[in-house]
């Protein structure tokens, strides 16, 4: 970190209370910076902004700007810098500022800032050396950085494939599941309805064959019944015949009877 302690003496030319004020406000500065004391340089070289003129404001703000980088308030430090770049022309006050800048950059880890504002130092004093080893530095975290990020591209798209890879199986078991249910219900559903012609055909064929049973026992009743009046009607015609021959053959022992009485001797002849 660089930093300005006696610039000061180099632009405070003017005359009167409040430059001479703002001098002695910087020197206090500078030694409480030098002794580590950062935060009550903070407070000096705040009241030397206040007290002196625009030019003399460029190194009060370039101080300040150092003594909260030492304190670790980045985003102070950062504005405390610009104020003061944009407050100087001189190439040298310019290259430090961007320096420093560069490291807040760094600090706040925006390597793409602190490679620009490094590069701008350099612009300003070409032979800074300290500025190239912090470019350098800069341009080789910056370069760690994009390879650790495309190896965590690479990662996240690995573990993206992964979860979708794992997804898809997870639809594919769910829809074979759902197929092996679909084929377990329709294959229920063919049972239960082959179970059900089958139980309709055979409640059909046992209609049918209660039906036919039902006609050959009328047709069995009906040859019982001919066959009855048959065997009736023979033993009908039998006893007719019988009863004819009875007759007939009472008729003839009736003949023979007469004729017998014919050619029996008379009772009344006497044989005296």
């Amino acid at each position: 970190m660089k930093k300005i302690n006696f610039l000061f003496l180099l632009l405070l030319m003017a005359f009167g209370s409040q430059a001479q004020e703002a001098r002695k406000k910087v020197k206090e500065g500078n030694k409480a910076y030098e002794e580590g004391a950062f935060d009550q340089a903070e407070i000096n070289y705040r009241e030397a902004v206040s007290k002196a003129k625009d030019l003399d404001k460029t190194t009060s703000q370039f101080n300040l700007g150092d003594a909260l980088y030492k304190q670790e308030r980045w985003s102070e430090a950062k504005s405390a810098f610009e104020e003061s770049l944009a407050k100087t022309e001189d190439p040298d006050l310019k290259s430090d500022i961007y320096h420093n800048l560069g490291n807040v950059h760094m600090q706040e880890q925006n390597l793409e800032e602190a490679i620009k504002a490094y590069k701008n130092a350099l612009k300003y004093d070409p032979q800074d050396e300290e500025t190239r080893i912090n470019l350098a530095q800069a341009l080789s975290q910056q370069k760690k950085q994009e390879q650790q990020q495309k190896n965590q591209n690479k990662e996240d798209q690995k573990d993206q494939q992964d979860q979708q890879d794992q997804q898809n199986k997870g639809d594919q078991q769910e829809d074979q599941e759902e197929q092996n249910q679909n084929q377990d219900q329709n294959q229920d559903n063919s049972q239960s309805e082959d179970q059900k012609n089958q139980s309709d055909q055979q409640d059909s064929e046992q209609k049918n064959n209660q039906e036919e049973q039902g006609s050959k026992g009328k047709n069995q009743n009906k040859e019982q019944e001919a066959e009855r009046q048959k065997t009736e009607m023979k033993r009908k015609n039998i006893e007719r015949l019988l009863e004819a021959l009875s007759r007939q053959e009472e008729a003839t022992q009736e003949k023979v009877q007469r004729k017998k009485m014919k050619s029996k001797p008379s009772n009344s002849s006497k044989d005296w």
